[in-house]
């Protein structure tokens, strides 16, 4: 193929049913549907919860929320209220030809609908069900039915514990890391499982728990916890034996990151900081006196970088090849050199006239045509009901008459259905 020509989409042909709100079972269906695979949206009457989540971007009469237009572009998008007998025969209707099913809804919704995984591989024995759950559908005990945002999932996984600051006490990481660590999982999860099907036709449950996409995160640090001494273990501090200094410092303009996890960083730190001798001090010389004082190591890169905008500390430590960054801002993100050099963004079409920036597919595949653009709601009822089902225009009609695609009920009101 030469180079000018386009690669092929790798999913093109894949039909998924995305059955999911917020971040984790949505992230993955647009991975899918950047991909190439045709990826059918069942939200409720009312929208996915997302849908309605503030801060709204408004054009035209229309709205779109900007949090649901970061995980769903490329998707079609259909209402159906899954309580009402013909919506939910509508949706099996979808699934009978469907190749995957991706959803966060907890089991006990899932169960009152009908529409327990282990019964629908029953009935749809090819069908690949990736199910996101807080704590996983099976061998759960007491906490399989326990409500699960990725917060949760960070602290019970240990990640949480893992993230200090300097005084050595545990901070949320400040966005959903586990919801995105579950989409990616259960994104490499369904591969495996189309790869299964391909060759067997055989479909498969996944079962997939935040807290456990997130334990892959801890996986050195509880190595090194049961591997180091006690001495160590006791002056981890800030952070389960990365380095010291290492972690967020300020300068004049904002924060770095400093990172120096090894000795001889150190040493060329102190050279970029103008103090060689704090190199060769036996206090700070090794990594274990250096733990052992970490607040004095700590007061010594502040005095140094206090004194420094984040260009010229990222400039001097780079020169002295220490590794560093700047903590860059969302409003600084999409600007950023490195970001535009690498191509790091895609622009997406908002469905009512506007356009946004956000992260490319990390696949790096050419995105599939069409999955730039974040769909209104129920915007592919007729296409999708025509393609998928051959229903006629009046068949459709008779569909909104016995309440397929419900009517709108209060915001909240399902919410006990998600993850």
């Amino acid at each position: 193929m030469s180079s000018s020509t386009p690669a092929p989409v790798p999913l093109r042909g894949v039909k998924v049913i995305e059955l999911s709100h917020l971040i984790a079972g949505p992230y993955c269906g647009q991975l899918l549907a950047e991909e190439g695979a045709t990826v059918i949206k069942v939200e409720p009457p009312e929208g996915e919860l997302t849908r309605h989540r503030e801060p709204m971007r408004r054009s035209g009469g229309k709205t779109i929320s900007g949090y649901f237009g970061a995980l769903n572009r490329g998707k079609k998008s259909i209402t159906l209220d899954l309580k009402n007998p013909q919506g939910l025969h509508t949706l099996h209707g979808l699934l009978e030809t469907a190749d995957v099913l991706v959803t966060n809804m907890r089991g006990g919704a899932l169960k009152r609908l009908g529409l327990y995984p282990d019964d629908l591989l029953k009935r749809y024995p090819r069908l690949v069900i990736a199910c996101i759950s807080g704590f996983g559908l099976n061998n759960a005990g007491k906490y399989t039915e326990r409500a699960g945002l990725a917060m949760v999932a960070e602290a019970m996984s240990g990640t949480t514990s893992l993230t200090r600051d300097h005084e050595g006490d545990p901070v949320w990481c400040g966005f959903a890391m586990g919801d995105i660590l579950a989409a990616m999982a259960a994104h490499s999860a369904i591969l495996l499982a189309l790869r299964n099907q391909e060759m067997h036709g055989l479909g498969r449950v996944l079962d997939l728990s935040m807290v456990e996409c997130s334990l892959p995160m801890v996986s050195v640090a509880l190595a090194r916890e049961q591997s180091a001494s006690a001495e160590l273990r006791a002056f981890a501090g800030s952070n389960n034996f990365h380095g010291v200094p290492y972690g967020a410092f300020p300068a004049s303009d904002g924060f770095v990151n400093i990172g120096v996890n090894r000795d001889d960083f150190w040493k060329r730190l102190c050279e970029a900081m103008e103090q060689p001798e704090l190199g060769v001090d036996p206090r700070y010389e090794t990594y274990v006196e250096r733990a052992k004082r970490q607040q004095e190591v700590h007061r010594l890169t502040e005095a140094f970088t206090r004194r420094f905008t984040r260009d010229e500390i990222v400039e001097k430590l780079n020169a002295a090849d220490v590794p560093v960054a700047s903590i860059l801002t969302m409003a600084e993100l999409t600007s950023d050199d490195y970001m535009r050099t690498r191509g790091a963004f895609r622009t997406v079409r908002d469905g009512i006239g506007g356009t946004m920036l956000l992260p490319v597919d990390p696949t790096r595949f050419q995105p599939a045509e069409g999955s730039d653009l974040v769909p209104l709601l129920g915007e592919h009822r007729e296409e999708l009901l025509s393609r998928e089902l051959g229903l006629s225009v009046e068949e459709i009609s008779r569909l909104e008459e016995a309440g397929a695609f419900g009517k709108p009920r209060a915001l909240g009101a399902d919410a006990a259905t998600i993850q």
